[in-house]
């Protein structure tokens, strides 16, 4: 009989996918996805193998699964956190800050491909979760062009150039180093879009406040006083949807 990990099975179910996703994003960060069998995954999250297919029929499932589960938690920490303010290009701030941050919580390896380890339906589904956040990033654009506060209208380039700009950023855990490379980054983006002067240099004190939470976890002490590990973690989450058109 298999050992029940939550009160009831439909805790059991979801905390069993958490664990499976937590196994395969650590062994992303070790080893090649190709590389990576369901037996590993299996031991490193505590699961039996016959578990492990009662939830995932092979490693490609679970890989699309985890990425659909990052999106949604990436797209609700998201939306909550442009609720903080009314101003667009404030909002545009949000957006950047919320892109670089949370990108130390997914942990898809550079170099995966997934359009060409996933075939053409599973990666269709990915697009419409990719395309919910290039959605949101094309209203903040149109909102701050409406209130010209940027002069450069949004279009799939504009918006692929931004999270191109976003995609290859290792951001340092201090966070007064991460702040800094914020601003940069915020400064060369909102020039780029036509920004004044005047606006890429005022940043709504709301907005450096925000810190960006997933789920249960907290800031650390070490990142918050700024006297941690000075090591850079990879920033790979734009959106954690990127198989190209």
């Amino acid at each position: 009989m298999p050992k029940i990990i939550g009160a009831t099975i439909g805790e059991h179910r979801e905390k069993t996918r958490q664990a499976l996703f937590d196994a395969l994003s650590s062994l992303l960060r070790e080893q090649s996805f190709e590389s990576i069998t369901m037996a590993q995954i299996s031991r490193r999250a505590g699961v039996g193998r016959t578990a492990v297919y009662n939830h995932f029929e092979d490693k490609e499932s679970l890989l699309l699964s985890l990425m659909s589960s990052t999106t949604e938690q990436f797209t609700a920490v998201l939306t909550e956190a442009l609720q903080v303010v009314d101003d667009p290009l404030q909002q545009l701030r949000i957006y950047i800050r919320a892109q670089l941050e949370l990108k130390q919580h997914y942990h898809l390896a550079e170099g995966v491909n997934l359009r060409r380890l996933t075939t053409a339906q599973p990666a269709e589904k990915l697009r419409e979760h990719a395309h919910v956040v290039e959605h949101i990033l094309h209203h903040l654009l149109a909102g701050a062009q409406r209130a010209e506060q940027i002069t450069v209208p949004p279009s799939p380039t504009v918006i692929a150039l931004i999270h191109t700009c976003l995609a290859g950023q290792a951001m340092p855990k201090r966070r007064p180093d991460r702040e800094k490379i914020m601003l940069d980054v915020e400064a060369f983006i909102l020039r780029g879009l036509g920004a004044s002067e005047e606006a890429v240099e005022t940043v709504d004190p709301r907005v450096s406040e925000l810190r960006f939470v997933f789920g249960d976890e907290e800031e650390t002490e070490s990142d918050s006083d700024g006297e941690g590990d000075e090591e850079s973690f990879a920033t790979y989450l734009r959106c954690p949807v990127n198989i190209g058109a």
